[in-house]
């Protein structure tokens, strides 16, 4: 059995906008990602967003831009970490913001799934 289904895809519609997601919920076009979508997945995954978060998704989607491939959680350990200092940049921290991990920070950033996500 798979862990998705990847010919199952769903619209979510926000204001005047339509936006197509997998089953799992990850946007299928990294370039249709704008606040709506970002703030109406954070809402479903129960995460109230702050500066902090707001770095985190925006290293993200720069870096999977520039690069072609997802970060990974070091990469973004280290970047918070010369951001907001020491403290904050750990994997421990980072999963205090999304307690999901990097696979759920990848989804409200709007970054495609990737092959061996469930």
């Amino acid at each position: 059995m798979k862990c998705f289904n990847p010919n199952h895809n769903r619209t979510v519609s926000l204001k005047s906008k339509k936006y197509l997601l997998n089953d799992k919920f990850y946007l299928i076009n990294i370039a249709d990602w704008d606040e709506e979508i970002r703030d109406w997945l954070a809402a479903r995954e129960v995460i109230q967003l702050t500066s902090e978060h707001f770095f985190i998704i925006n290293f993200l989607r720069k870096d999977f831009i520039d690069k072609k491939v997802h970060p990974v959680i070091r990469a973004v350990t280290m970047a918070v970490k010369k951001q907001f200092g020491e403290k904050k940049g750990t994997v421990k921290y980072f999963h205090t913001l999304f307690p999901g991990g990097i696979h759920q920070a990848f989804l409200i950033a709007g970054i495609p799934m990737q092959d061996s996500c469930c």
